[in-house]
């Protein structure tokens, strides 16, 4: 015959296999926080850039952090570079909580001479839209140009400019052909369609303003140096996914929204 056993060690043993439970389950429940939502709650730091976040990756953020046209890297330590379908923009000014930002074409900074003519890639204005202050056509570098006679209009003798490095003639205008009404069409014709390329560059509505109050190499390497606006949204669906605790990103093979949590990846909102 079993001797009986006491109550009291009945529910010390039941207290006893709780308390391991729950001391096994615990760095599942609270010390292992899933891999993709810890590299996504991660921000990138460069120079001026600081704390940026979805849509942009690059840097500590892989790309199912951020979306296609939005990675940013950090040359040097301290100059944010964007890259947008493999056209890389200086980073100029950054606003987080305004979602805009000033951009310059890298290839052209501090020249209007650059290794090769690239017109702003259109991935530009499929991922961004342009500041109210940005003038998105109106400055124009023509390239492989003939050297303009003497009785070539003054306008465009002013607007030449000479690249040494490989002894291209080229001009640059802030209007569209089209719009230039004070010289003979023929000229026109004459000299910007006998151009091998040209080459279109947002700028900055003041920016174009200076070059045609002053039409110097300068003012048009300054007004490209100053770069033009972009801005950017975050749409509703990242905004509910972070309000539920989690971080925004994207499954890079379907393209779909994904939200990362601390246990795993949903497709709306943390559960």
């Amino acid at each position: 015959m079993h001797p009986r056993r006491h109550p009291f060690w009945d529910l010390s043993l039941c207290i006893l296999i709780t308390t391991a439970l729950s001391l096994i389950r615990a760095p599942t429940t609270h010390g292992a926080d899933d891999a993709s939502y810890l590299s996504c709650n991660s921000t990138i730091q460069c120079g001026i850039l600081q704390n940026a976040s979805y849509p942009f990756w690059g840097s500590n953020r892989p790309s199912y952090c951020g979306l296609p046209n939005f990675e940013l890297t950090c040359q040097d330590n301290t100059t944010p570079l964007l890259n947008i379908s493999n056209q890389i923009f200086r980073v100029l000014q950054f606003n987080d909580s305004l979602k805009t930002m000033t951009v310059a074409r890298n290839d052209y900074w501090g020249t209007i001479c650059p290794a090769s003519y690239t017109n702003t890639t259109q991935a530009v204005t499929s991922s961004f839209g342009y500041t109210s202050d940005t003038v998105a056509g109106n400055l124009t570098l023509y390239y492989g140009c003939e050297a303009s006679p003497t009785t070539t209009a003054s306008a465009i003798v002013n607007s030449q400019f000479n690249c040494t490095t490989n002894g291209v003639t080229g001009y640059f205008i802030t209007k569209k052909v089209s719009d230039i009404t004070n010289i003979d069409p023929t000229i026109l014709a004459t000299y910007f369609g006998g151009c091998t390329t040209s080459v279109v560059l947002p700028a900055n509505q003041s920016a174009i303003q200076e070059i045609e109050l002053n039409p110097t190499n300068a003012t048009v390497v300054s007004a490209i140096d100053k770069g033009f606006g972009l801005q950017w949204t975050v749409d509703n669906q990242c905004t509910l996914c972070l309000a539920s605790g989690g971080q925004c990103g994207q499954d890079t093979s379907s393209g779909n929204f994904v939200c990362y949590c601390r246990d795993k990846s949903y497709s709306s909102t943390c559960s």
